[in-house]
């Protein structure tokens, strides 16, 4: 009988989560057919079957969360008989069930209020109810008629609310005099509800690692403004000659690659015993996914072509999205890099992703007029901001390694050789 185990998928992992079963108990299973999906704090991935058999014993169902090593199930040989489902078994937490909208009631015209309405819109609603104003049914249906802000009306009844009588004592305000900046009506906005999102694995992990960052490492910024106008000329010329499209950050990669290896301080760690100077440059590219924060490393980048990390992104952004990523595709970075420059950010400051020594934040590139020779002319710019691990880098470290950045940056041709 072969077992179904919780791998583990990396140093850090000591839990994973079932995120579903492909197969029910008492199915047949051939090998290397995928059993189930599990969910880590990176990636999510499908574990296989290791031989034929009849899948059995499934000791956590889906949303259960099982140790590293605990037996998820088993695989038993065909016409063998089904063992009892373990007594320790874990069960997923139930998920809350909403409750059930009443039917809604046929409309009349607008402007119409039945009598049967009048007897039951003033019922008060309960204060627990999330999203929802003490004001009767009633009353905000004539205040949206009316063009009325219930944010303006003093309620009269019992505990502050809302009532009918309230709405009709009160005037619509008016859109041409001295008050003209009233809100338009709240009941023309859909209402907002709150929510209490569960942490993921992943989140759980993020939060982990950046309250590890942010406290015990010194941090400090170092932030130059540097000139990307022939950069991005360069980027065109990649492009249409490769075929391959290039981004703005494939190009800072490359520099930062070839930068570090005349800054070994920089692509560093530090230890309780000892700074680690890598032999090799691992740059992580922050990746953002609808769970959160990803970081696929680039390896040896100072060894790849721009256009070799370019595709190389573009493929481990993809998994990363997917959350497909094997433990050696995010792990082991020398050296971080984020861009917020897509969304028209120019300029943050970024937390430092342990071990690394350092990380670089990228803001957008915009033109900007600048003195040149005693002229004003228009450059292409684009500010970049290093926060350094104290304990490894001193400023004139971290600023020698911008001043190499810069050359690489305004010098592109370098970055093709």
């Amino acid at each position: 009988m072969g077992e179904i185990i919780m791998p583990k998928m990396g140093d850090a992992m000591t839990e994973g989560r079932v995120v579903r079963w492909h197969k029910k108990a008492g199915e047949k299973v051939t090998k290397g057919e995928a059993l189930l999906e599990i969910e880590t704090d990176k990636v999510n991935l499908d574990l296989e079957a290791e031989e034929d058999g009849i899948l059995d014993n499934i000791a956590f169902e889906a949303g259960a969360v099982a140790p590293v090593g605990a037996v998820l199930a088993t695989v038993g040989a065909p016409g063998a008989k089904r063992a009892e489902k373990p007594a320790a078994a874990v069960a997923p937490a139930a998920a809350p069930v909403a409750a059930a909208e009443p039917a809604a009631a046929a409309k009349k015209p607008s402007g119409e209020i039945s009598v049967h309405e009048k007897k039951t819109a003033e019922q008060e609603i309960p204060a627990g109810v999330a999203g929802r104003r003490r004001s009767s049914p009633l009353a905000r249906k004539m205040a949206a008629q009316k063009g009325i802000d219930l944010a303006l009306v003093a309620g009269s009844g019992p505990g502050g609310r809302i009532v009918a009588a309230d709405v009709e004592r009160t005037r619509p305000v008016s859109r041409t005099g001295a008050t003209a900046l009233a809100p338009a009506p709240g009941s023309r906005l859909p209402v907002l509800e709150a929510k209490v999102v569960p942490l993921t694995a992943m989140r759980r992990t993020i939060a982990k690692r950046l309250a590890e960052s942010i406290g015990p490492v010194p941090h400090f910024f170092l932030t130059v403004d540097l000139d990307v106008t022939k950069l991005l000329q360069q980027r065109e010329q990649v492009i249409e000659i490769t075929g391959v499209k290039a981004s703005v950050n494939d190009f800072i990669v490359r520099a930062v690659a070839l930068a570090l290896r005349s800054h070994p301080l920089v692509n560093a760690s530090f230890g309780d015993e000892a700074i680690t100077l890598h032999g090799d440059v691992h740059i992580g590219v922050a990746v953002a996914t609808p769970e959160g924060l990803l970081t696929p490393v680039i390896r040896n980048a100072d060894r790849k072509s721009v256009t070799d990390i370019a595709t190389e992104v573009r493929a481990l952004a993809e998994k990363a999205r997917s959350r497909k990523l094997l433990p050696d595709e995010y792990q082991g970075s020398t050296f971080t890099i984020s861009n917020l420059g897509m969304f028209g950010v120019e300029e943050f400051t970024a937390i430092i992703n342990p071990p690394n020594a350092a990380i670089l934040a990228v803001g957008a590139a915009a033109q900007r007029p600048v003195v040149d020779a005693g002229q004003v002319v228009v450059r292409d710019r684009m500010k970049v901001t290093m926060s350094c691990d104290h304990r490894v880098v001193d400023g004139a470290v971290g600023a020698d390694f911008l001043r190499t950045l810069r050359q690489y940056v305004e010098q592109p041709l370098r970055l093709l050789i």
